[in-house]
């Protein structure tokens, strides 16, 4: 038996073949043997191959749309979470996937925002889910309205439907569940229409220097008021605070109401008042005490501020659902509409633990996303069901050096030809973010030693490059990935502007602008109806051309 003694991060490796011994300094833990011949890469190879020409797509009407968003997961962080999650089963990390990974279509989104080359997650949310960009910190707008200008906002033509009125036009129940606030940028642009993804509350817009503001609602109020939002079947989250439904005892400092308004109580009465069956909760035990048979809406917030991390959450039936059981509650609530639903899931605190430079926080938060999607896949029919797995944006988050294969990912690196100061270094690092630590004596620059840090403590911050404030870890640019299974997924299928899932979403689910149209129809854009009338000129010409070909 050959034992590898780890270097500083690298796990206890043991190997039993002999003819592995020349092999041993080159792995680490749980290496398959297999990996040292041709054939394992070949078989591998033509397993993916007989799968591929195997494939059929299906172009059935969705009945079902489920929308995964990991916010901030972009590739190098489903990379590094892809590992994480194979060293926690005790393998090398490296050789597995995510649940989504092995959808069968994938493709990348551009996810600039029309004034900005690094987007922020509510305008790159009002693209996915609308189907138009907008600037940078708007929400739920076009790029007509600019950062603060409430009255351009108000006007229609600036105020696109989301993907949930679409839905709702339709007959499709819908529902929104995420790990932040209700009212945060990405659920918030599902919903609501805002010049700044910061009015969730009518104390952020008091603070405006600018009184006129004020004509404009706040996110919190839209959710509860206007359609969409008032429509919704199912609402899960964070977020008491925003709504005014904060409890006596909270210490959350998030966003307050200065109207008096208690938002949730309203909800409840409007329910009373339409006659409806309603549940309101928020913790675990009323949770699973609701009658999912019975209950036409449900509203649950589960904090007063965002959900705690993973880590962090109260397991017991007085604390915080996890993100699968509040996935399969609403599943199985939504299952029951009988045009369909539309459904969307955000891990939210991925994006959090990013912006605070804890990479340790990010992949456990990145692994009880990839477990809400298991446990949605085990609960939905795919043939009647399209399930889309994507991000809003990146995050500077890279994977450096030249670890041993199966280093901890949460560990230290070191090849001594390559640094120049002697020094490991954390395999995960960020471009921008609080973990800055360098100092200079007058000769040079010096890092910190990282030898032996516990990477894994809640508190630990890895290095960045550029120093920022706590919390401000900043965004990247990079293209994002979309994974899709279900109808109509193979419409994904090279790079797109991050505006096409909402108008895949559409044509799969004959909602929207596709509403009137069959999507085995070869040109079902060959009508005025299913085009804005700025393109439909465009189209005609285009259509023209392909019924000449249908003749031909």
């Amino acid at each position: 038996m050959v034992v590898l003694w780890p270097l500083s991060g690298l796990r206890l490796c043991l190997l039993s073949a002999p003819s592995l011994v020349l092999f041993a300094s080159l792995v680490s833990c749980a290496v398959n043997p297999d990996e040292l011949h041709s054939g394992h890469w070949y078989k591998l190879g033509v397993e993916d191959i007989t799968e591929a020409l195997q494939r059929t797509q299906n172009t059935k009407v969705a009945r079902n749309v489920l929308l995964f968003l990991g916010d901030g997961m972009g590739i190098s962080t489903i990379t590094a979470g892809r590992i994480f999650k194979g060293q926690k089963e005790g393998k090398s990390g490296e050789e597995g996937y995510l649940s989504f990974e092995r959808f069968p279509d994938m493709a990348l989104l551009k996810t600039y925002n029309v004034d900005k080359q690094v987007p922020d997650s509510a305008a790159t949310a009002t693209a996915f889910l609308s189907g138009v960009k907008g600037n940078f910190y708007t929400l739920g707008v076009t790029a007509a309205v600019k950062n603060g200008d409430c009255a351009s906002s108000l006007l229609p033509e600036n105020r696109p439907k989301s993907i949930l009125t679409w839905a709702q036009e339709t007959g499709k129940e819908t529902g929104l569940v995420t790990t932040t606030r209700i009212t945060h940028a990405t659920p918030g642009a599902a919903y609501a229409s805002s010049a700044q993804r910061e009015w969730e509350c009518d104390a952020k817009m008091k603070q405006e220097a600018d009184p006129s503001v004020l004509h404009c609602k706040d996110i919190a109020r839209q959710l509860v008021e206007d359609q969409p939002g008032m429509n919704l079947k199912v609402i899960f989250g964070g977020g008491r605070q925003a709504l005014g439904a904060q409890f006596d005892n909270s210490t959350a400092t998030s966003c307050r109401r200065l109207d008096g308004l208690n938002l949730a109580h309203k909800w409840q009465e409007m329910r009373q008042a339409e006659g409806a069956s309603y549940a309101y909760v928020t913790n675990t035990g009323q949770l699973r005490d609701v009658n999912i048979d019975n209950a036409e809406f449900i509203l649950g917030l589960f904090a007063d501020n965002h959900i705690p991390y993973e880590r962090d959450r109260d397991l017991g039936v007085a604390g915080e659902p996890s993100l699968s059981e509040l996935t399969a509650t609403a599943i199985k609530r939504l299952s029951r509409a009988e045009e369909g639903y539309f459904l969307i899931v955000e891990g939210g605190r991925i994006d959090h633990a990013l912006h605070d430079g804890k990479a340790q926080l990010a992949l456990e938060e990145m692994q009880t996303f990839d477990a809400a999607i298991s446990t949605a896949l085990e609960l939905v029919d795919l043939d009647e069901t399209l399930v889309i797995v994507t991000a809003d944006h990146s995050h500077g988050l890279a994977i450096n050096g030249y670890p041993e294969r199966g280093n901890d990912i949460l560990g230290t690196s070191f090849y001594k030809d390559g640094v120049t100061d002697g020094m490991p270094h954390m395999t995960l690092m960020f471009t921008t973010g609080p973990g800055f630590n360098f100092s200079y004596d007058g000769t040079k620059v010096a890092r910190v030693n990282v030898s032996g840090v516990d990477a894994n403590a809640s508190s630990y911050m890895f290095p960045a490059a550029v120093p920022t404030k706590v919390g401000w870890s900043m965004h990247s640019g990079e293209d994002v990935a979309v994974h899709a299974v279900g109808p109509w997924s193979h419409l994904f299928h090279r790079t797109h502007e991050q505006t096409y899932v909402a108008h895949v979403i559409a044509y799969a689910a004959q909602v929207g602008p596709f509403a009137q149209q069959r999507p085995e129809a070869p040109h079902a854009l060959c009508s005025s109806s299913a085009v804005a009338p700025q393109v439909f000129q465009a189209a005609v010409v285009l259509c023209a051309f392909l019924l000449l070909l249908q003749r031909v």
